[in-house]
């Protein structure tokens, strides 16, 4: 029973490993690592190879002979490095390239010119009783360079070297081929692509995941926890923005609030207060308004004139007193008080000054209505 429960726990890790459950976002950004080091890789080897195709020809040229297959190899090589060098390119130019299905597809492209190239190669080296290192090259390179979806990686490696070793099979019987060595030489290879895919993976889904906390954090700390509103410290981020422009800020309370707190409790006064600010933004969107503190709360409102302001904030404050509370009696009415300031702030100086004014001409309010 316990070897079964063992087994079973084995091969659900072999499963996990073979087939992970991959989000978009994370497909999407291992596509984008594999973008970046094409780009990064494919100039040095196209390099590389230019350098060995002058090499090789200039070698043969002065002794009189020539190598085709080296040339030719060369050559080919070549072409297959510009064509990827171009395309990844405009890879780098295409800001969505790491989620469109071309890309992939481009990408698995390269892997089969690669790898039939390589094939090729071997197996005219290996005619020519010559170490065949060219097809181990391709596979190592794009195991360590290329992030594949491991059992789609696992059946490429076994397509090419199955086809590798069929022309070699029909050429002499593969009989200068030691399994033993290839067989390990494909299982290290194939063990790569799932290790590699899982880190990659796992650090990619890391960052993400820490993207997430650290914007929540960012969240939490610039907005208020009851009302979802942007609180004083978002307030402060957002004051460059307000500076040399004419502004309107509107500082504004519920009425009575305390009282309602006493009479019908706090889960009541938040609700209150969830219901107002709802209002607000209903009224002036949330980018520019704030929960100030307590029951108070701040708009920053830009370019209209004094007349049109006053309508607006009288429309807004009978939509306050229409506001209905299954938690509170019809007769206790609902309403608020406000008071505002109109400048053109030259600093943040000049505009926690109108901050202080509008506060209290909120006050001037309140103690004009309740005396």
């Amino acid at each position: 029973m316990k070897m079964k429960k063992k087994n079973r726990r084995v091969a659900t890790g072999l499963m996990r490993w073979l087939f992970p459950d991959v989000q978009k976002s994370s497909y999407e950004g291992i596509n984008q690592v594999n973008i970046q080091l094409i780009r990064k890789v494919s100039p040095l080897f196209l390099g590389f190879t230019i350098v060995l195709l002058v090499l090789y020809g200039g070698y043969y040229v002065l002794h009189g002979s020539w190598h085709s297959l080296a040339l030719n190899s060369l050559v080919i090589c070549v072409s297959i490095f510009v064509f990827v060098f171009v395309i990844s390119g405009r890879w780098g130019r295409d800001p969505f390239a790491a989620s469109r299905k071309s890309t992939a597809w481009m990408m698995e492209l390269f892997y089969w010119l690669f790898s039939v190239w390589g094939i090729v190669v071997s197996w005219r080296m290996y005619l020519r009783g010559n170490q065949m290192m060219i097809m181990d090259t391709v596979q190592i390179g794009f195991m360590l360079l290329v992030c594949c979806y491991p059992a789609w990686g696992i059946i490429r490696i076994l397509v090419s070297y199955t086809a590798l070793f069929l022309l070699l099979f029909q050429a002499d019987g593969s009989a200068q081929i030691n399994f033993a060595v290839y067989g390990m030489m494909i299982f290290m290879t194939c063990f790569g692509v799932v290790l590699r895919y899982g880190m990659e993976l796992r650090n990619i889904e890391m960052v993400r995941d820490l993207n997430r906390y650290t914007q929540n954090l960012q969240h939490r700390s610039s907005h208020d926890d009851l009302t979802g509103m942007k609180n004083r410290v978002a307030l402060r981020v957002d004051f460059p923005n307000y500076c040399r422009k004419n502004v309107w800020v509107v500082m504004c309370d519920v009425d009575h609030f305390k009282r309602y707190n006493d009479t019908y409790g706090h889960a009541v006064g938040d609700e209150i207060l969830q219901t107002f600010a709802e209002k607000i933004t209903d009224f002036f969107g949330e980018a520019s308004t704030y929960r100030y503190g307590g029951d108070e709360f701040l708009m920053i409102l830009e370019g209209d004139s004094q007349s049109e302001i006053g309508s607006l904030l009288m429309i807004w404050a009978d939509a306050i007193r229409r506001i209905r509370l299954d938690t509170l009696p019809e007769e206790d009415d609902f309403s608020c008080s406000y008071g505002y300031e109109e400048g053109t702030p030259a600093d943040e100086q000049a505009l926690r000054r109108m901050v202080v004014l509008a506060d209290e001409k909120l006050y001037q309010m309140k103690k004009s209505r309740f005396r």
